[in-house]
């Protein structure tokens, strides 16, 4: 015989008489199932003790849950800023150009829409800023237009058929007038203090004539604008931002003044944000508006 047969036999021998309790078999299955529902219910809690840790994990992670690679939609992409390239000497529209391609936006004012050379910029160049910025541009102002165009100007203040009487003191003319620079039929002339840069103005007088005097009226905002006396005749003030709306939040702009001088003759007097902090821009807006007549 076999010893495994020999173990066989005693082992029956040894639980001969002993019996299993009836229960048995449903107390096993109790405790088996129970034990079963501790374990699934340890289970879940671990679960979710693990996804609390995870989540935090990943969020102050630079990955994303899961492991997978983060996007531009997963996380912020911080940029540095950049250095303002020097466009001054340049065309306007390769200055634009060059800006454009580091990252930032070129502010011209709306009339100088011409290719003039860059002669100022702000902020300068070599200086970091952020992405996006704003960068302004000053262009030179356009070519001379010959007085005869105009007719004699003298001492500039009078062109366009009209004359200015008055004048605030320490102004002179800007040796510059421009013709059609503001629609068809339209004569400009400036003044300025003695020494400004280039393409500066402090006072800017515009004439419309026929058809433009129509329409630059017509685009002056009413809502918002004060309504003067000038003699007899309405005109509008207000301060107008580059888009010819008004600044009412008290942002800088061009404080200007515009009226019929006569049947097909309109004037637009402007006067610079700079100009505006050293007088009453008003007052001084008024004033120079009440001295203009008409010569034709």
């Amino acid at each position: 015989m076999r010893i495994e047969d020999d173990l066989a036999d005693a082992m029956a021998a040894h639980v001969a008489d002993v019996q299993a309790p009836p229960d048995l078999g449903r107390s096993v299955r109790r405790r088996n199932r129970s034990r079963v529902l501790r374990f699934r219910v340890a289970g879940a809690a671990l679960v979710t003790a693990a996804v609390a840790v995870a989540v935090p994990v990943a969020l102050n992670s630079g990955e994303p849950a899961g492991g997978r690679a983060a996007t531009g939609q997963d996380r912020a992409v911080v940029q540095n800023d950049v250095t303002v390239p020097d466009v001054t000497g340049k065309p306007a529209t390769e200055a634009v150009s060059l800006l454009r391609a580091a990252g930032l936006l070129a502010d011209t004012a709306a009339t100088e829409v011409r290719d003039n050379r860059v002669i100022a910029q702000k902020p300068a160049a070599g200086e970091q800023v952020a992405p996006g910025s704003h960068v302004d541009l000053t262009l030179e102002p356009p070519p001379v237009t010959m007085p005869q165009d105009l007719g004699d100007l003298g001492d500039g203040r009078e062109f366009g058929g009209i004359r200015l009487d008055y004048l605030p003191e320490g102004l002179e003319w800007g040796k510059w007038s421009g013709k059609d620079g503001f629609g068809k039929h339209s004569y400009t002339t400036t003044y300025d203090k003695p020494g400004n840069e280039p393409g500066h103005y402090s006072v800017q007088v515009i004439v419309f004539e026929g058809e433009a005097a129509r329409s630059a009226l017509a685009r002056f905002p009413k809502a918002g604008a004060e309504t003067v006396d000038l003699g007899g005749r309405k005109a509008r003030l207000a301060t107008l931002g580059e888009g010819g709306e008004i600044m009412s939040d008290g942002s800088e702009g061009t404080l200007t003044i515009a009226w019929k001088l006569r049947d097909g003759l309109a004037v637009e007097v402007c006067l610079s944000p700079d100009y505006v902090k050293d007088v009453d821009g008003p007052s001084e807006a008024r004033k120079i508006a009440e001295g203009i007549r008409a010569t034709g």
